[in-house]
């Protein structure tokens, strides 16, 4: 699968002097964007570091990573983009697990040493003298390109590795789907260390648009005004917040496209999102399936806009017997790294178990019901945790809900429900108990209703250890 020309260089051939890095500071075209890589690519070369090599990259975002990123790329070299708040030993851990041979470092992290590893400054890459380093004249689309920590909700992260070709035809599905075009802005409002951050790149190439880097400490609304921005990827937390305020609904009107996803979203805040005519998309996607899986279409009725949307590629899901949602194709990882080298967990027809269970609707259109691993047994029952989180958030005033089990000596376990609600609402705890026993029965009723916590909103998905562990301390049920 060995191509004849880097898709960032076909880009810069059509697209030229029009914007593809956006930035406050700094802005490039996708001529300076393909050279500016090439460069980094160079540099990369005469540092020693080559085709196959596991590099790890720590730096805030700014114009010149994703230039960076393609350098990587076209010199065949492995990129694993690093989760800025991660304490320097986890760091050190990750770049151990994955056999990284250097770290590269922005300005702000510049000080950071992680043991014997050796440490590259990306300022220090700009000035290399190349002295006639040149850039591979052909790569492969199969060839590894990332190395993506999962952000699940209560596992360990693993390291996912990605070709690049899992995420180009993840951007070409999802263009197919969310048009986007020469002078569109994506604002790069999600980390790059997550797939859905990453991805914005690959969409932007293939449509030539421009990524927008947002200004640092500047609001959401602020980045999307400024910028002109017309495309975003949101989580559930980001949307609530824009439609607080006057300026915040001005920017998201704004927009021809608002990709929702990253954890449960509530019914509420879909139905208020719809009544307003914004145009959003809800999705359901994975790090190892290099981001979106199914998707909904513009201009959905509100009954989708409820769904996860339907399979951006033919024959790439399927509900198990056991209603486990299994996924596979092109854009399917190659793997994870672990200590006896990579391994891609697939049945014998190729289907990856995600751990989620679903079903489709009359439409084709995916329904995500939970994590099969959440399942809580309470009296002898079993209790899939997002029914009763559904359907609390059906609720006026309920914006987020996260239900987890905490030790019980006559139940085994009883319920414990995380509420995040909407300040204009007074919400008490008997009306969410009347609402769930009008729809379910008594067992998966909560036992009680405790406020949502500050650090549960410092990931992109919602961690349940995190919150069972408060849930221990909170009841006085810690063991």
């Amino acid at each position: 699968m060995i191509e004849s020309s880097w898709p960032l260089t076909k880009a810069a051939l059509r697209y030229g002097d029009l914007p593809a890095i956006i930035g406050d500071q700094k802005s490039y075209s996708y001529r300076q964007y393909d050279e500016l890589a090439r460069h980094l690519s160079a540099a990369l070369g005469t540092a020693g570091i080559g085709r196959g090599d596991r590099i790890g990259i720590l730096a805030l975002p700014s114009t010149r990573i994703p230039a960076l990123l393609m350098g990587c790329f076209q010199r065949g070299v492995i990129a694993c983009l690093l989760n800025t708040r991660i304490p320097r030993h986890g760091l050190a851990e990750q770049l151990h697990r994955i056999s990284g041979m250097a770290l590269l470092v922005d300005e702000f992290f510049s000080m950071v040493r992680l043991g014997h590893m050796p440490t590259l400054r990306i300022e220090d890459l700009k000035k290399v003298d190349l002295a006639g380093e040149g850039v591979p004249s052909a790569f492969r689309l199969d060839q590894a390109a990332t190395i993506l920590f999962t952000s699940g909700s209560s596992d360990e992260p693993k390291a996912a590795l990605h070709t690049l070709a899992n995420h180009c035809y993840n951007a070409v599905a999802s263009n197919l789907n969310i048009a986007v075009s020469p002078g569109d802005r994506w604002l790069l409002s999600l980390p790059l260390y997550h797939v859905s951050g990453l991805s914005i790149l690959f969409r932007c190439i293939f449509g030539g648009a421009a990524v927008v880097v947002p200004e640092s400490g500047e609001s959401l609304e602020y980045n999307i005004n400024h910028f002109k921005v017309t495309h975003v990827s949101l989580v559930a937390t980001q949307l609530f917040r824009l439609l607080q305020s006057k300026n915040g609904l001005a920017a998201l009107l704004r927009l021809k496209a608002i990709l929702l996803g990253g954890s449960a979203i509530s019914a509420s805040l879909l139905r208020q999102a719809h009544e307003l005519g914004l145009p959003v998309h809800t999705t359901y996607g994975l790090t190892e399936m290099a981001s979106q899986v199914t998707t909904t279409p513009p201009g959905a009725s509100l009954e989708t806009l409820l769904t996860s949307g339907a399979p951006l590629r033919p024959d790439s899901v399927m509900i198990g017997e056991d209603g486990e949602i299994l996924v596979r194709g092109s854009t399917l990882f190659r793997g994870y790294i672990d200590p006896g080298g990579i391994s891609l967990p697939v049945n014998a027809k190729g289907w990856f178990a995600t751990g989620d269970l679903g079903r489709f609707d009359e439409h084709g259109n995916l329904n995500v019901i939970g994590r099969k691993d959440n399942m809580i047994i309470s009296g002898g029952e079993n209790v899939q945790p997002e029914e009763i989180e559904k359907c609390l958030c059906k609720l006026p005033g309920v914006l987020q809900c996260v239900v987890v089990p905490v030790e019980d000596a006559e139940f085994g376990a009883r319920l414990v429900a995380f509420v995040k609600k909407d300040e204009k609402y007074h919400v008490l705890q008997s009306a969410m108990q009347m609402h769930l026993a009008r729809q379910l029965p008594k067992y998966k009723i909560p036992f009680t209703f405790l406020n949502w916590p500050d650090e549960a909103d410092t990931n992109m998905k919602v961690n349940r250890s995190l919150l069972s562990g408060i849930a221990k301390k909170t009841t006085g049920t810690n063991p």
